[in-house]
């Protein structure tokens, strides 16, 4: 699986541990939550009722690897030259509208299904989600394991895209859940993303991938040609032989299908389909996990939520909250602007600071901005202006006698106004008139400057005030 933002999945924010016991064992994770027909009628359905039922009183990454083991077969029916009506009549073919055979990496399972309906709010008979979904089985299987917070994962995956959508991107879905940095190990093919990002605290970095502790339920990343440079793929950790450095682990999307498989950290081979290397250096990070639940929401407050920001300056802006979340969002309007995660934005230890790239759009004058969290949301009100000199028509930073012709051919309809110049250039308020040209040639003549010609100002678009 291509992963371009692994890294930032691996580092999302701290979960709180609490009882994940099911008073009613079921193979659904909420009341709301419905499996598809063909789902429920295959033996995938029946296998994890069983595992739920057999792993109720064990730790989340026990109930973890047995919702993924449950699924162990499982095939992803999107590719060509398939019985289709067989597929159907096994249980295994979920179809949308238009059957895709020639999309290999189509994510047409139970798994995409789950994330396109109950996560995307899309119609399940719309088109299949084209994407690598070893990461959403992962997403799937503590879901179903006891994380079952749909607001909470739609609000991760709304504020980490534009737009609803998940094409070559799969790997974000992991970012749902957060894990306490204490059990996430990374390994030194891993240091130079952690230099790449602002994050709090790393407590195991350079760890040598066989001093890694793991565990069955695990979560383990990789990077399948060793360079580090992504990581690829995410499984679950089956088993670790510490005598003979045998990893097992099971995953989805391996070859198309649910399936657990091997790899000796010791040998040093062509893996995956990718060149020679050894193949602990393939091993990016692990983690380890107490819980799986939501973080509990509060009412965020900031230093500041009314800012005014230049857009001619050389910066953005910056705003202090009290936010625990290491991964936060910014619209403006309604519109997505971008997230720490892929853009421009910093945060650190509740600072959000938003580059002047993600802002230069905004026309001028009042935005509502929202910071979006996973522990909160916080609205911030955002004037932007432009300074200017009052009565410098032409824009050149200075008043001469060329700001007074200007107006003067405004006035004449010989030059068009946007409005600029006529809220720059309207000295006494009674609107753009004779009298602005006037009294600038009175300043230029020496005479006093009764209204403030040439003192700086600045341009909300509809409202000037000094400074």
């Amino acid at each position: 699986m291509k992963a371009k933002r692994f890294f930032s999945m691996i580092l999302s924010a701290a979960v709180v541990s609490a009882s994940l016991i099911f008073a009613v064992p079921t193979a659904s994770a909420k009341d709301n939550f419905k499996f598809s027909p063909e789902y429920q009628s295959s033996p995938y359905y029946e296998k994890l009722t069983a595992a739920l039922e057999n792993s109720k009183d064990k730790t989340a990454m026990e109930k973890t690897l047995a919702v993924a083991l449950s699924q162990e077969g499982y095939k992803n029916y999107a590719t060509e030259g398939i019985d289709i009506e067989q597929a159907r009549a096994d249980g295994l073919l979920w179809t949308g509208t238009t059957l895709r055979n020639n999309a290999y990496e189509t994510g047409n399972t139970e798994y995409t299904r789950w994330a396109q309906r109950y996560v995307m709010d899309r119609d399940e008979n719309s088109q299949y989600l084209d994407c690598d979904w070893c990461a959403i089985f992962v997403s799937w299987c503590l879901y179903q394991a006891g994380y079952n917070d749909d607001e909470r994962l739609k609000r991760y995956y709304y504020s980490y895209y534009a737009e609803p959508r998940i094409e070559f991107d799969a790997d974000s879905w992991i970012m749902a859940y957060n894990f306490r940095q204490q059990g996430v190990y990374y390994t030194p093919k891993a240091h130079h993303k952690l230099d790449k990002y602002y994050w709090n605290t790393y407590y195991h970095i350079d760890v040598d991938p066989f001093d890694i502790p793991y565990q069955p339920g695990g979560l383990i990343f990789f990077s399948w040609d060793s360079s580090g440079q992504w990581f690829d793929h995410v499984a679950i950790v089956v088993d670790y032989d510490e005598d003979t450095h045998v990893l097992t682990y099971t995953n989805g999307n391996s070859d198309s299908q649910v399936i657990t498989r091997q790899i000796d950290l010791d040998v040093e081979e062509e893996f995956r389909g990718q060149q020679f290397a050894k193949n602990s250096d393939r091993v990016m990070a692990y983690v380890n996990y107490d819980a799986v639940l939501p973080l509990e929401q509060k009412e965020l407050t900031a230093d500041s939520t009314e800012i005014d920001w230049n857009r001619k300056g050389d910066s953005g802006i910056k705003v202090q909250t009290d936010s625990e979340s290491i991964i936060g969002s910014v619209s403006a309007d309604g519109q997505y602007l971008g997230s720490n995660v892929e853009s421009n934005m910093i945060l650190r230890e509740g600072l959000m600071s938003i580059g002047k790239s993600e802002l230069v759009g905004l026309s001028l004058g009042t935005h509502n901005l929202m910071l979006t969290f996973d522990d909160g949301a916080l609205p911030v009100t955002l004037r932007v202006y432009e300074p200017y000199l009052t009565g410098d028509a032409d824009g050149d930073g200075k008043i001469t006698i060329d700001d007074a012709t200007m107006i003067q051919r405004v006035l004449a309809k010989l030059t068009p106004d946007d409005g600029t110049i006529s809220r720059r250039c309207d000295a006494d308020g009674k609107g753009l008139n004779i009298s602005d040209a006037t009294d600038i040639q009175r300043v230029l003549a020496g005479y006093d400057n009764v209204y403030n010609i040439g003192e700086s100002a600045k341009d909300y678009g509809n409202t000037q005030t000094g400074d």
